[in-house]
């Protein structure tokens, strides 16, 4: 694996966006003691805290497209880790050898890279040479990335497709990649996450039956034995441990579970409202467990929320209207967040 690795740094300027005029845009919200991760204008993200904000620009040559893999905040706020597609040497296996490579329609030949950008060192690294790199999760200490990949082969005489779809954990600290075992059937482009204590990974697998939104599966780190605890996608383990929330019915309901698959209930469902909703990408929880935030679009019209919901009473409450989606939700100390250029009431 490791041919595989590319580490370019690149300086990316970051600017500082005031918070009154994020309040006019009103596409943006904040939480007490808190940083929360949304996309931003022209392809890049913005990191929001109660009294100051920050933008991340995406590095420089990225190409920015209108759908995405889910990024990724780290849980002590200092870092995002995004896929991103990056020109590529024309001398590389071709990802997409159907594509014409000659006349008008000729696309960008590109690489897929992920991305980690360090709020303390203002700064991107790029790792991997890939075909595909998808959703991002950080594990607890923030020193591992999981995603989705498509490692494409390194010998130019053999270009075709397919190839081998893996589930990665990247080290930060050595930069080196390990490849987890029978995951070709992860999603690619669905949220996964850690459990507190860094010893599982849950994620979401195409299912062998047809028509089927798939299936959540935690995965055993080391010994990487799996466990099927739910029917859905999208699954988001809480900060304490007791619980993973997850989207079943296609995008319609908000599910908790417990991770030995018991106690299953719907706390949140959109079947019904006017306009079919639905919840897509992300779900984050509070470092209390009390709440969740989840996105919400409209299926049959233009509008989108971001919607708070009370795990305990029900109670939802719509925190913007087609404003920017949410991706990131971290809980953080005063004193942790002057290191990072932003404020906290």
């Amino acid at each position: 694996m490791r041919n595989l690795l590319l580490i370019v740094p690149l300086l990316a300027i970051v600017a500082a966006i005031s918070a009154a005029s994020l309040d006019r845009r009103r596409d943006t919200f904040s939480e007490p003691q808190s940083l929360l991760l949304f996309s931003g204008d022209f392809g890049n993200f913005l990191i929001a805290a109660p009294n100051s904000n920050l933008a991340v620009p995406h590095p420089p040559g990225a190409i920015i497209e209108s759908s995405s893999p889910l990024p990724a905040l780290a849980p002590a706020g200092d870092q995002v880790a995004v896929s991103y597609r990056l020109p590529d040497d024309q001398g590389s296996t071709v990802c997409h050898p159907s594509w014409p490579v000659s006349g008008p329609n000729k696309p960008v030949i590109y690489k897929s890279v992920l991305g980690i950008y360090s709020l303390r060192e203002k700064r991107w690294k790029l790792y991997g040479d890939f075909c595909f790199v998808g959703s991002a999760a950080f594990s607890p200490d923030g020193n591992n990335v999981a995603f989705k990949a498509t490692i494409r082969s390194g010998d130019p005489r053999f270009p075709s497709l397919p190839y081998p779809d893996e589930l990665l954990i990247l080290d930060l600290r050595t930069g080196q990649f390990k490849v987890v075992p029978d995951t070709a059937s992860v999603m690619g482009n669905r949220l996964l996450s850690w459990s507190p204590d860094g010893q599982y990974l849950a994620i979401s697998q195409t299912s062998s039956a047809e028509k089927s939104p798939g299936t959540i599966v935690l995965i055993q780190i080391g010994t990487w034995a799996k466990k099927n605890i739910a029917v859905g996608e999208s699954p988001s383990w809480s900060p304490k441990g007791d619980w993973i929330a997850y989207l079943a019915n296609w995008g319609r309901t908000c599910v908790i579970i417990h991770p030995d698959g018991t106690g299953s209930k719907a706390i949140l469902d959109t079947q019904g409202r006017p306009g079919g909703w639905l919840f897509y990408g992300w779900i984050g929880w509070s470092a209390d467990e009390d709440r969740l935030l989840l996105n919400e679009e409209q299926l049959d019209g233009p509008a989108s929320e971001v919607t708070m919901l009370n795990v305990s009473n029900g109670q939802a409450m719509i925190k913007s209207t087609n404003g920017e989606p949410v991706w990131g939700w971290a809980a953080i100390a005063r004193g942790d967040v002057g290191h990072f250029g932003l404020r906290l009431m």
